[in-house]
């Protein structure tokens, strides 16, 4: 197959002019579920370039930002990435919200986690509405809301009818990524019986049966997976009252965040945590209820003509096939997990992530727009007619 990558994608891919955009996007506070700032520059770069720009309001969060881009009959291919970001932390040695580069680094909070991606996704999707010859299909940039706590922009794009063939997140990951581990959260809910603290015996101590319930976790299996680690985190234990009382507690609560790997459900979890419960013997009762976020694993195989067709377009830029990671749970766990999309996660270099100076490697940006434009003039390539008429789809071929 001739290479259809000619000049004018190449100017595309500007990384000066992705570090520029970068910087814009840095310069809105976009908190998770204050994000109204950064979504709304975002949606007025896409109107100052002529593309549209759909807002559509997510229940508990601000709004999502679209923009569909059609070129005749094809399959469809999200570009998606997140428009939140952590907190700020201490530790800063420049303002977190005015970009500042050196050399080849542009230091700002959620520069690489992930505004460089959105802007390589932006760039990528100017540049396939530009330039139209040589592709067919649709295009659909999304930026959505909440990634960094419930991830309620996915899930409402996807409640929302989403319709794709094929995914990148666009998270920065210089190593693509094939796959990840899914989370389960799991409130356990403790009941025992209140006594005078001066006399335990008449009480059943929910506190310490609690306790016996978390010692014992370590000694159970984890589900087990050829490229992903599955684990467990016990993230509270609480029990008694707040303020001093000699009462035997009555009740306590845990709460176990487990992570999963593909073949485990949260009710295979909830299963676990409660034979786990019926092997103490206790005294107390235990309740089991699974509590949002939940994240089912994903994983997209690496022969997939999608993964592919990524593996084409990273080669042809990188000189190398890719080496495929697999990393922690995220938006991508909706869209693939959830949702079925063929998903690659993937996005430019950058390293202090949820740290202070956070910072991306700015000639990823530019490399990061090629591989996507690569990877979509590809899947969106014009299908030959066959003697019936028949065309054979970039995702399939």
């Amino acid at each position: 197959m001739d290479d259809p990558f000619d000049a004018r994608w190449l100017a595309a891919a500007d990384p000066d002019e992705g570090a520029a955009l970068t910087a814009r996007l840095v310069a809105h506070r976009g908190y998770s579920g204050e994000e109204s700032a950064v979504q709304a520059a975002i949606a007025s770069w896409l109107v100052e370039h002529g593309l549209p720009a759909e807002l559509r309001p997510v229940d508990g969060a601000s709004a999502n930002v679209l923009a569909r881009i059609e070129n005749g009959p094809g399959p469809t291919l999200l570009l998606t990435g997140h428009a939140d970001t952590v907190p700020a932390v201490e530790g800063w040695t420049s303002d977190p919200w005015r970009a500042r580069r050196e050399g080849d680094r542009l230091y700002g909070l959620g520069a690489c986690d992930m505004k460089a991606g959105l802007a390589a996704a932006l760039l990528a999707t100017r540049a396939l509405a530009r330039h139209r010859a040589g592709w067919r299909g649709t295009v659909l940039f999304a930026s959505v809301v909440d990634e960094e706590a419930y991830s309620l922009g996915a899930r409402a794009l996807i409640a929302g009818g989403l319709r794709a063939d094929a995914c990148v997140v666009a998270e920065s990951s210089w190593r693509p990524c094939l796959g990840a581990v899914g989370k389960v959260l799991t409130r356990v809910d403790v009941e025992g019986r209140a006594a005078h603290a001066s006399w335990p015996e008449g009480g059943v101590n929910a506190a310490v049966e609690a306790a016996r319930f978390v010692a014992g976790l370590d000694a159970l299996p984890l589900g087990i997976h050829p490229r992903m680690a599955a684990s467990r985190c016990v993230l509270a234990l609480r029990g008694g009252e707040d303020r001093y009382a000699m009462t035997v507690p009555e009740r306590a609560r845990v709460l176990v965040s487990r992570m999963t790997v593909p073949g485990e459900t949260g009710e295979d979890i909830v299963a676990e945590l409660g034979a786990h419960a019926a092997s103490l013997n206790s005294p107390a009762r235990f309740a089991f209820a699974l509590e949002p976020p939940f994240y089912p694993p994903w994983e997209t195989a690496p022969d997939h003509p999608f993964a592919a067709a990524f593996a084409r377009a990273y080669a042809a830029e990188t000189g190398a096939a890719p080496s495929w990671a697999y990393t922690g749970f995220g938006d991508a766990n909706l869209f693939a997990g959830d949702h079925g999309l063929p998903t690659v996660h993937f996005g430019p270099h950058g390293a202090n992530f949820h740290q202070a100076d956070e910072w991306v490697d700015v000639p990823t940006i530019g490399a990061t727009i090629r591989i996507l434009l690569r990877l979509a003039l590809d899947i969106l390539a014009p299908e030959p007619e066959s003697a019936s008429g028949d065309g054979v789809s970039g995702l399939t071929r």
